[in-house]
């Protein structure tokens, strides 16, 4: 099972509304990560995106950046969302999709070094939620954006398996 097929698994495991969803994981870069959900059991009374579920799912993009960003340092830790807003823009109306990058496309340094000295840290992360089949490269302007600062407690060294 491959590193982003395992962390489904745990998502699904520890984060039970992540399933009923059907949130699944499509990419991860080292730099980005890529959520998407169908609209069948995201809908509202519209037919378009629940608000409660694009932002789930923005939020569990942008989460589970940290947590993978976590792992490849070799580290290990409590991650839990301390802020988070959601802008709509437009109406989601087709399978959705939330990606989320690394500002700068790089692990910041100051979250690195706040880890390596006090064994937590804070990142702000954007993730834009977009209509229409997963890519990297969206055509389209994001139908949402997120944003949020997330914190890390409890740092320690990932123990080798």
């Amino acid at each position: 099972m491959t590193q982003l097929g395992r962390f489904q698994k745990r998502i699904h495991e520890m984060i039970p509304l992540s399933e009923a969803l059907g949130v699944r994981l499509e990419s991860y870069d080292g730099h980005a990560l890529m959520v998407s959900a169908p609209l069948e059991p995201n809908h509202n009374h519209q037919g378009t995106g629940f608000g409660g579920s694009v932002y789930s799912v923005a939020v569990i993009s942008a989460w589970g950046l940290v947590e993978l960003v976590l792992s490849d340092l070799g580290l290990e830790g409590n991650a839990v969302i301390q802020v988070g807003e959601i802008e709509h823009i437009e109406p989601v109306n087709s399978q959705f999709f939330a990606l989320c990058r690394l500002p700068g496309g790089e692990v910041p340094d100051r979250f690195r070094k706040s880890l390596a000295r006090h064994g937590k840290g804070r990142m702000s992360l954007i993730a834009e939620v977009y209509c229409g089949e997963p890519t990297l490269e969206p055509v389209k302007e994001p139908a949402a954006v997120f944003q949020g600062r997330f914190v890390v407690q409890d740092v320690r060294s990932k123990l080798p398996i």
